[in-house]
Parts: structure tokens; sequence; C-alpha cells
């Protein structure tokens, strides 16, 4: 996994952390019969670096990539929950001039903020280890 990768999987992961998690699901595991699919999930496929040199991403840009995150994971939570009991998925993408374009896919996730905070981070931990 290429630097670019690593870094949209940490900033994705440190953007899922930051989320807000709703007071109603305190139950600790739940079933789509009870939970159905309304949570989505951001899985990025492909990153782009679109930097002209090799240099670290500016304060600036990283502002900006998470504010597309936060932007992308709020729309892929709406869509999700547009469709409860059934699951859903849709491409997603966004930018960050002269940083970095991000292509992916909202899927839904079945299990509570919890749950999915727990998915997302093994992803990162199984990815680190690669």
């Amino acid at each position: 996994m290429g630097v670019m990768g690593r870094l949209a999987l940490l900033v994705t992961l440190f953007v899922s952390s930051c989320w807000p998690l709703k007071a109603q699901d305190n139950q600790s595991k739940a079933t789509c019969d009870k939970l159905p699919y309304r949570l989505g999930h951001i899985v990025i496929l492909k990153s782009t670096d679109l930097r002209d040199h090799p240099r670290a991403a500016t304060k600036k840009e990283l502002k900006e990539l998470v504010k597309k995150q936060d932007r992308a994971q709020a729309e892929c939570n709406s869509f999700v929950s547009g469709s409860p009991g059934h699951p859903v998925s849709k491409e997603v993408s966004y930018t960050v001039d002269s940083f970095a374009a991000y292509y992916g896919r909202c899927e839904s996730f079945c299990g509570t903020e919890k749950d999915l905070l727990d998915f997302i981070s093994k992803e990162a931990d199984e990815a680190l280890k690669k």
C-alpha cells in the first residue's frame, strides 16, 4: 500500500472516530432485524496522487480532505437510511485540488455505530500489517 493509500486509510479512520454517535444505539450487538441497514460505510477503492512532486500534505489540503470526507459520509448515511431494511450501494468520489482524488463505494452496514467503528478499526489494522 502506498503512502497515499495509508494516508487515506488513516484520515478515514480519524474522521470515523470523530463521527457523532447517536444515543439510541446503546446495544452492544444488533442484527439487521433490529437495525436494518441504516448506516453507511465508505470503502475507498482507488486514490490518485495529484501532487506534482513528492511532498507532505499542507494543513489546508488536510482540512479540505476532512471536509470532503465528512460530506461524503453524510451523503452516504443519507442514501443508506433512505432504503431501510435493504442493502444498497453507490459510487462516491471526491477530489482535493493539487493533492489527491478518491474513488470509492458507499455501502449499507448492518450493525450499530460501535460495530461500524470496530469494523473500520479492524480494516485499518489489517491494512497497516500488509
